[in-house]
């Protein structure tokens, strides 16, 4: 008599698993795959019950987006962990700080777990959007924003990225300092968001000075990895060891412009001036 054949596991089950170790993999292994389906963790209880409470009340699509852009934008601050991007969504909103890759992933996964239809196109940017806080070693950073679905049409922004407190400090001191960038915004970038167009802190479109490469769209940050070999900062075993000291650093000197404004950088400005 033959064996039936084992009976596969269940999607959400499997998902759950392998979002519930993301942690541990991610860091260890090469991203794959499997990996890649999990990161966007809209089925995780965390994800769908923060997700609801914030779009409760909200009559519209845009304003139930809106809402949720600006819980991302001021209540995960900028800054960087350990892991860089090798975070599901739920452990980007339970570490309550993340960059461009790690808040796409969990802004991508409030979105859907919302029904709103969402994607991470992925670029690159120029490495001075990070000066004064980070030095990456490459010209350019990996980057991704976020693609909503909102009045039929996809609607671009990384508004979300940098919370609003940094934001006004990093734009002073680079107004201070005569800079068009750094401190992980754009002079002339917005932090703000309407739902209805582009709206950019970082990035901008059809700039080339600003960004070498338009990679596209990709199930998300550890698929982008698995199959762009030009990326720029591929979490290695070396970054592994030296990012987390990194990390910290920036995420003191942001800590210090949230609260002391440009003075907090005054006495490094020579050396930073482009």
């Amino acid at each position: 008599m033959s064996r039936r054949p084992a009976r596969p596991a269940q999607p959400d089950r499997r998902r759950a698993i392998y979002a519930s170790t993301a942690w541990l993999i991610g860091p260890l292994l090469s991203m794959n795959p499997v990996l890649a389906r999990v990161l966007i963790d809209e089925t995780d209880p965390r994800i769908t019950e923060l997700s609801q409470t914030l779009v409760a009340g909200r009559d519209t699509t845009r304003e139930r987006a809106v809402a949720i852009h600006d819980y991302l934008r001021d209540r995960l601050r900028f800054g960087f962990t350990p892991q860089l991007y090798a975070m599901s969504a739920a452990e980007v909103l339970r570490a309550g700080v993340g960059y461009s890759n790690t808040k796409s992933t969990l802004f991508v996964a409030l979105l859907r777990a919302a029904g709103i239809e969402a994607r991470q196109q992925f670029v690159d940017l120029n490495a001075g959007i990070l000066r004064g806080l980070l030095e990456p070693r490459t010209p350019f950073v990996d980057h991704s924003y976020t693609e909503v679905m909102l009045g039929g049409a996809w609607v671009p922004t990384d508004s979300y990225i940098v919370d609003a407190s940094l934001a006004r400090a990093a734009v002073a001191a680079l107004r201070t300092e005569g800079r068009p960038l750094g401190y992980g915004v754009r002079a002339d970038g917005r932090s703000d968001w309407d739902g209805r167009s582009p709206a950019f802190v970082q990035f901008v479109p059809d700039d080339p000075a600003c960004s070498r490469h338009r990679w596209g769209v990709f199930a998300d940050v550890a698929a982008f990895y698995e199959c762009t070999s030009s990326a720029w900062n591929r979490h290695t075993n070396i970054t592994r060891v030296v990012f987390p000291l990194a990390a910290h650093m920036a995420n003191r000197t942001a800590d210090a412009l949230r609260l002391h404004g440009p003075s907090a950088v005054h006495g490094r400005r020579h050396s930073l001036r482009t």
